[in-house]
Protein backbone atom coordinates (compact mmCIF):
# COMPACT_ATOMS: atom_id res chain seq x y z
CA UNK A 1 0.00 0.00 0.00
CA UNK A 2 2.67 2.31 0.65
CA UNK A 3 4.22 1.86 -2.46
CA UNK A 4 0.81 3.10 -4.23
CA UNK A 5 -0.60 5.48 -1.47
CA UNK A 6 0.09 7.84 0.62
CA UNK A 7 -0.80 8.98 4.00
CA UNK A 8 -1.97 12.55 4.51
CA UNK A 9 1.10 13.72 6.63
CA UNK A 10 3.36 12.27 4.03
CA UNK A 11 0.88 14.34 1.39
CA UNK A 12 1.71 17.46 3.47
CA UNK A 13 5.50 16.64 3.67
CA UNK A 14 5.69 16.47 -0.25
CA UNK A 15 3.46 19.40 -1.13
CA UNK A 16 3.86 21.51 1.25
CA UNK A 17 -0.17 21.96 1.97
CA UNK A 18 -1.23 21.79 5.20
CA UNK A 19 -3.00 19.13 6.84
CA UNK A 20 -6.16 21.60 7.45
CA UNK A 21 -6.08 22.18 3.91
CA UNK A 22 -6.21 19.10 2.49
CA UNK A 23 -8.98 18.17 4.94
CA UNK A 24 -10.66 21.30 3.44
CA UNK A 25 -10.06 20.48 -0.18
CA UNK A 26 -11.65 16.82 0.47
CA UNK A 27 -14.63 18.73 2.59
CA UNK A 28 -15.74 21.03 -0.16
CA UNK A 29 -14.88 17.76 -2.85
CA UNK A 30 -11.97 19.59 -4.76
CA UNK A 31 -9.89 16.07 -4.36
CA UNK A 32 -11.03 12.73 -2.49
CA UNK A 33 -8.47 10.15 -1.39
CA UNK A 34 -8.63 6.92 -3.70
CA UNK A 35 -9.17 5.37 -0.15
CA UNK A 36 -10.36 5.50 2.83
CA UNK A 37 -9.70 2.61 5.50
CA UNK A 38 -13.30 1.50 6.40
CA UNK A 39 -11.84 0.56 9.87
CA UNK A 40 -9.96 3.91 11.49
CA UNK A 41 -10.82 6.56 8.66
CA UNK A 42 -7.59 7.49 8.04
CA UNK A 43 -7.22 9.13 4.29
CA UNK A 44 -4.59 7.66 1.57
CA UNK A 45 -3.81 9.51 -1.63
CA UNK A 46 -2.88 8.09 -4.82
CA UNK A 47 -0.24 9.01 -7.50
CA UNK A 48 -3.30 10.70 -9.01
CA UNK A 49 -4.80 12.69 -6.00
CA UNK A 50 -0.94 13.57 -5.81
CA UNK A 51 -0.93 15.27 -9.80
CA UNK A 52 -4.75 16.94 -8.64
CA UNK A 53 -2.53 18.23 -5.91
CA UNK A 54 0.07 19.80 -8.45
CA UNK A 55 -2.74 21.45 -10.46
CA UNK A 56 -4.62 22.72 -7.80
CA UNK A 57 -1.15 24.19 -6.37
CA UNK A 58 -0.65 25.75 -9.87
CA UNK A 59 -3.97 27.28 -10.23
CA UNK A 60 -3.63 28.82 -6.72
CA UNK A 61 -0.36 30.40 -7.35
CA UNK A 62 -2.25 31.97 -10.34
CA UNK A 63 -4.71 33.07 -8.12
CA UNK A 64 -7.66 31.15 -9.72
CA UNK A 65 -10.72 31.25 -7.82
CA UNK A 66 -11.36 27.29 -6.43
CA UNK A 67 -14.88 27.33 -7.91
CA UNK A 68 -13.08 27.79 -11.36
CA UNK A 69 -9.83 25.19 -9.74
CA UNK A 70 -12.77 22.64 -9.14
CA UNK A 71 -13.81 22.87 -13.03
CA UNK A 72 -10.69 22.29 -14.04
CA UNK A 73 -9.97 18.90 -12.13
CA UNK A 74 -13.24 17.41 -12.87
CA UNK A 75 -13.13 18.20 -16.82
CA UNK A 76 -10.29 15.85 -17.28
CA UNK A 77 -9.63 17.44 -20.89
CA UNK A 78 -6.52 19.13 -21.19
CA UNK A 79 -8.51 21.57 -23.93
CA UNK A 80 -11.57 22.09 -21.98
CA UNK A 81 -8.75 23.13 -19.44
CA UNK A 82 -6.90 25.66 -21.63
CA UNK A 83 -9.85 26.88 -22.45
CA UNK A 84 -11.00 28.04 -18.93
CA UNK A 85 -7.55 29.07 -18.62
CA UNK A 86 -7.86 31.51 -21.41
CA UNK A 87 -11.42 32.64 -20.09
CA UNK A 88 -9.80 33.68 -16.40
CA UNK A 89 -6.35 34.97 -18.20
CA UNK A 90 -8.96 37.33 -19.59
CA UNK A 91 -10.29 38.28 -15.99
CA UNK A 92 -6.80 38.26 -14.65
CA UNK A 93 -5.82 41.06 -17.28
CA UNK A 94 -8.93 43.05 -16.21
CA UNK A 95 -8.23 42.73 -12.79
CA UNK A 96 -4.40 43.54 -13.48
CA UNK A 97 -5.54 46.79 -15.54
CA UNK A 98 -8.31 47.69 -12.44
CA UNK A 99 -5.75 47.05 -10.02
CA UNK A 100 -2.28 49.39 -11.93
CA UNK A 101 -5.33 51.77 -11.77
CA UNK A 102 -5.63 52.01 -7.79
CA UNK A 103 -1.75 52.01 -7.57
CA UNK A 104 -1.23 54.85 -9.92
CA UNK A 105 -4.33 57.05 -8.27
CA UNK A 106 -2.52 56.09 -4.39
CA UNK A 107 0.53 57.24 -5.71
CA UNK A 108 -1.52 60.49 -7.21
CA UNK A 109 -3.23 60.52 -3.46
CA UNK A 110 0.36 60.89 -1.90
CA UNK A 111 1.69 63.47 -4.37
CA UNK A 112 -1.35 65.68 -3.95
CA UNK A 113 -1.03 65.39 0.08
CA UNK A 114 2.56 66.24 -0.33
CA UNK A 115 2.13 69.26 -1.77
CA UNK A 116 -0.61 70.41 0.75
CA UNK A 117 2.17 69.88 2.97
CA UNK A 118 4.79 72.24 1.09
CA UNK A 119 1.73 74.80 0.74
CA UNK A 120 1.95 78.26 2.34
CA UNK A 121 0.52 81.69 1.62
CA UNK A 122 1.65 83.02 -1.53
CA UNK A 123 1.39 86.99 -0.44
CA UNK A 124 1.93 88.18 -4.20
CA UNK A 125 -1.20 88.29 -7.00
CA UNK A 126 -0.48 86.90 -10.83
CA UNK A 127 -2.28 87.93 -13.47
CA UNK A 128 -2.70 84.61 -15.26
CA UNK A 129 -4.88 83.90 -18.56
CA UNK A 130 -7.02 80.72 -18.45
CA UNK A 131 -9.19 79.41 -21.30
CA UNK A 132 -12.15 78.18 -20.90
CA UNK A 133 -12.42 75.18 -18.91
CA UNK A 134 -15.67 72.33 -18.20
CA UNK A 135 -16.10 71.66 -14.45
CA UNK A 136 -19.01 69.25 -12.81
CA UNK A 137 -21.20 71.44 -10.79
CA UNK A 138 -23.61 70.89 -8.24
CA UNK A 139 -27.38 70.99 -8.69
CA UNK A 140 -29.09 73.70 -7.38
CA UNK A 141 -31.88 71.74 -5.76
CA UNK A 142 -31.60 73.21 -2.23
CA UNK A 143 -30.50 76.41 -0.53
CA UNK A 144 -26.91 78.00 -0.98
CA UNK A 145 -25.53 76.52 1.91
CA UNK A 146 -26.10 73.12 0.57
CA UNK A 147 -23.69 73.61 -1.80
CA UNK A 148 -21.94 69.95 -0.91
CA UNK A 149 -25.12 67.80 -0.85
CA UNK A 150 -26.00 69.26 -3.93
CA UNK A 151 -22.66 68.70 -5.72
CA UNK A 152 -22.78 65.26 -3.95
CA UNK A 153 -26.08 64.50 -5.56
CA UNK A 154 -24.62 64.83 -9.41
CA UNK A 155 -21.71 63.00 -8.20
CA UNK A 156 -23.61 59.75 -6.89
CA UNK A 157 -25.15 59.83 -10.53
CA UNK A 158 -22.77 60.12 -12.37
CA UNK A 159 -19.70 58.22 -11.14
CA UNK A 160 -22.17 54.76 -10.70
CA UNK A 161 -20.15 53.27 -13.21
CA UNK A 162 -16.75 55.16 -13.09
CA UNK A 163 -14.29 55.53 -11.36
CA UNK A 164 -13.00 59.14 -10.72
CA UNK A 165 -10.55 58.83 -7.46
CA UNK A 166 -8.31 62.00 -8.95
CA UNK A 167 -10.26 65.30 -8.56
CA UNK A 168 -10.02 69.00 -7.49
CA UNK A 169 -12.63 70.36 -5.61
CA UNK A 170 -13.59 74.36 -6.25
CA UNK A 171 -15.99 76.80 -5.55
CA UNK A 172 -18.27 79.75 -6.35
CA UNK A 173 -17.67 82.52 -3.97
CA UNK A 174 -20.09 85.51 -3.61
CA UNK A 175 -18.54 88.76 -5.62
CA UNK A 176 -20.07 90.97 -2.71
CA UNK A 177 -18.89 89.30 0.58
CA UNK A 178 -15.58 89.22 -1.03
CA UNK A 179 -15.12 92.54 -1.14
CA UNK A 180 -16.24 92.52 2.69
CA UNK A 181 -13.40 90.31 3.20
CA UNK A 182 -16.24 87.58 4.03
CA UNK A 183 -15.85 84.33 2.37
CA UNK A 184 -19.37 82.80 1.16
CA UNK A 185 -19.47 79.83 -1.08
CA UNK A 186 -22.78 78.99 -2.52
CA UNK A 187 -21.78 76.49 -5.40
CA UNK A 188 -19.29 73.48 -5.71
CA UNK A 189 -17.48 72.23 -8.39
CA UNK A 190 -15.62 69.30 -9.40
CA UNK A 191 -12.36 69.16 -11.96
CA UNK A 192 -11.03 65.85 -13.49
CA UNK A 193 -7.70 66.14 -14.37
CA UNK A 194 -7.73 64.91 -17.83
CA UNK A 195 -10.79 66.96 -18.74
CA UNK A 196 -13.19 64.06 -20.20
CA UNK A 197 -16.58 64.90 -19.35
CA UNK A 198 -17.84 62.45 -22.39
CA UNK A 199 -19.55 60.79 -20.11
CA UNK A 200 -21.39 63.02 -18.04
CA UNK A 201 -24.99 64.50 -18.64
CA UNK A 202 -24.36 68.17 -19.85
CA UNK A 203 -26.72 69.47 -17.20
CA UNK A 204 -24.22 68.72 -14.87
CA UNK A 205 -21.55 70.88 -17.06
CA UNK A 206 -20.67 74.15 -16.21
CA UNK A 207 -17.88 76.20 -18.32
CA UNK A 208 -15.65 78.42 -16.20
CA UNK A 209 -15.11 81.90 -18.45
CA UNK A 210 -11.75 81.93 -20.22
CA UNK A 211 -9.98 85.41 -19.43
CA UNK A 212 -6.85 87.07 -17.13
CA UNK A 213 -7.40 86.37 -13.76
CA UNK A 214 -6.04 87.85 -10.27
CA UNK A 215 -4.73 84.46 -8.75
CA UNK A 216 -3.13 84.42 -5.41
CA UNK A 217 -2.86 81.52 -2.68
CA UNK A 218 -4.63 82.21 0.86
CA UNK A 219 -5.74 80.09 3.70
CA UNK A 220 -9.14 79.27 4.94
CA UNK A 221 -9.62 79.33 8.41
CA UNK A 222 -13.10 78.13 9.80
CA UNK A 223 -14.67 78.90 6.69
CA UNK A 224 -13.17 82.46 7.01
CA UNK A 225 -10.52 84.07 4.96
CA UNK A 226 -8.70 87.28 4.75
CA UNK A 227 -8.70 88.33 1.16
CA UNK A 228 -7.02 91.91 1.95
CA UNK A 229 -3.77 91.20 -0.07
CA UNK A 230 -5.84 90.41 -3.62
CA UNK A 231 -8.51 93.36 -2.53
CA UNK A 232 -5.83 95.92 -2.35
CA UNK A 233 -3.81 94.92 -5.28
CA UNK A 234 -7.85 95.41 -7.52
CA UNK A 235 -8.07 98.80 -6.17
CA UNK A 236 -4.18 99.39 -6.84
CA UNK A 237 -4.25 98.49 -10.39
CA UNK A 238 -8.25 99.35 -11.36
CA UNK A 239 -9.73 96.34 -11.50
CA UNK A 240 -12.76 94.95 -10.40
CA UNK A 241 -14.39 91.32 -10.21
CA UNK A 242 -16.33 89.80 -12.43
CA UNK A 243 -16.55 86.85 -10.30
CA UNK A 244 -14.65 84.76 -7.72
CA UNK A 245 -13.70 81.50 -7.94
CA UNK A 246 -11.70 79.15 -5.06
CA UNK A 247 -9.83 76.13 -5.77
CA UNK A 248 -8.68 73.69 -3.09
CA UNK A 249 -4.67 73.29 -3.35
CA UNK A 250 -4.34 69.61 -3.24
CA UNK A 251 -6.81 66.90 -2.95
CA UNK A 252 -8.00 65.58 0.59
CA UNK A 253 -10.19 63.03 1.71
CA UNK A 254 -10.87 64.90 5.19
CA UNK A 255 -12.17 67.90 3.24
CA UNK A 256 -13.85 69.02 6.69
CA UNK A 257 -10.91 70.39 8.16
CA UNK A 258 -9.91 73.97 9.87
CA UNK A 259 -7.32 74.48 8.02
CA UNK A 260 -6.72 74.54 4.21
CA UNK A 261 -5.31 76.52 1.26
CA UNK A 262 -7.48 77.31 -2.04
CA UNK A 263 -5.88 79.36 -5.23
CA UNK A 264 -8.34 82.51 -5.07
CA UNK A 265 -9.04 83.14 -8.84
CA UNK A 266 -10.87 86.54 -10.01
CA UNK A 267 -11.88 87.11 -13.41
CA UNK A 268 -10.61 90.75 -14.30
CA UNK A 269 -12.68 93.65 -15.44
CA UNK A 270 -10.54 96.51 -15.78
CA UNK A 271 -12.92 99.91 -14.07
Amino acid sequence: MKEEYYQIGEVSRITGISKDTLHFYTKIGLVTPDYINPENHYHYYSRWNMYQLDIITTCRNLKIPLEKVKEIISSRDNEKVVKLLMEYQSEALRLSQYYRQVADDISWYYEENEHIKLQASDNKVHIVYFEPETVIVGNQKREDSSYHANLQDVINQEFQTTNFVRRKYGYFLDTERFYSNKIRKYREYVKLPDGDYSSINPEHLYTLPGGNYAVCTIPIENETADFSIIINWLKENHYRADAVFAEEVGFQLFKYIYHYYCEIKILLVSE
